[in-house]
């Protein structure tokens, strides 16, 4: 079932209850796939538009992601969504895609990197300094969190967190010190989300983590991947630092 958009007669809102039906074209988006499967599988939330052919899968979290062919009109309703949709849409998209929108003088172009960890190779080893340990993720220390990559970035609320995704943390004396939790989990990958507390930054306290991280996503037999912007190259060296290869990248566009 679809609604049709106020102001928009050529995009409709799909249903949640529909969202399942999408996971074909979810599996076909090229870039970040696992933020429209993490909505089609039912883990984490979102929206869904399409006009019949082309797709947009629209992430909690602001990334959206276009499948299948989108004509003029669809790529009209994307932006004007970007435009008045009231939250934050950051379009994953290829040149093809990019060159669709560049008829829209307020939109940015700039580059994500992706990233995944190899087959078969085995999980980052780490060592924690005399008074840090690893804890889970739990109701205590989620809401001590600070930054924005936090569980709430991706995820509806803790309590969706805590049932579909989880994570773990690096700590002093209970207090949260660096965490690398799932930002997304969808088909078969599981995409690391990494931040630290300021005070406790440089230590290689986020290295810890992710590392912990990978090798808890690789015992559930799926695929931990990675991606970050293209200047954050603090992410894409601790990616790298961990074994992931890089895969590929694409344009974000943003107004």
């Amino acid at each position: 079932m679809t609604k049709r958009v106020n102001g928009m007669a050529d995009i409709r809102k799909a249903d949640s209850s529909v969202y399942g039906s999408f996971s074909a074209f979810a599996e076909a988006v090229p870039f970040g796939r696992v933020y429209p499967l993490s909505m089609t599988d039912g883990r984490q939330s979102g929206d869904i538009y399409t006009d019949g052919r082309a797709v947009l899968f629209w992430h909690h979290c602001g990334f959206g992601c276009i499948s299948d062919d989108a004509d003029s009109a669809f790529i009209d309703g994307v932006y004007r969504l970007m435009k008045n949709g009231g939250r934050r849409l950051v379009i994953f998209a290829d040149k093809k895609l990019k060159e669709q929108f560049s008829c829209f003088e307020d939109i940015t172009a700039e580059r994500r990197l992706f990233f995944e960890f190899p087959d078969n190779a085995p999980a980052p080893a780490y060592k924690l300094s005399d008074g840090f340990d690893m804890s889970v993720l739990d109701n205590r220390l989620i809401p001590q969190l600070t930054g924005r990559i936090v569980p709430a970035f991706s995820w509806e609320d803790d309590r969706q967190f805590l049932k579909n995704g989880y994570g773990c943390c690096v700590t002093c004396d209970g207090k949260p010190c660096a965490w690398a939790f799932s930002a997304a989990v969808g088909g078969d990958d599981v995409d690391i989300g990494v931040e630290t507390a300021p005070e406790f930054q440089r230590r290689g306290l986020a290295y810890c983590a992710a590392a912990d991280m990978t090798d808890r996503i690789l015992k559930q037999g799926k695929k931990p991947v990675w991606a970050c912007h293209e200047g954050n190259r603090a992410s894409a060296g601790l990616a790298e630092k961990l074994g992931f290869v890089k895969t590929g990248e694409c344009f974000v566009l943003y107004r």
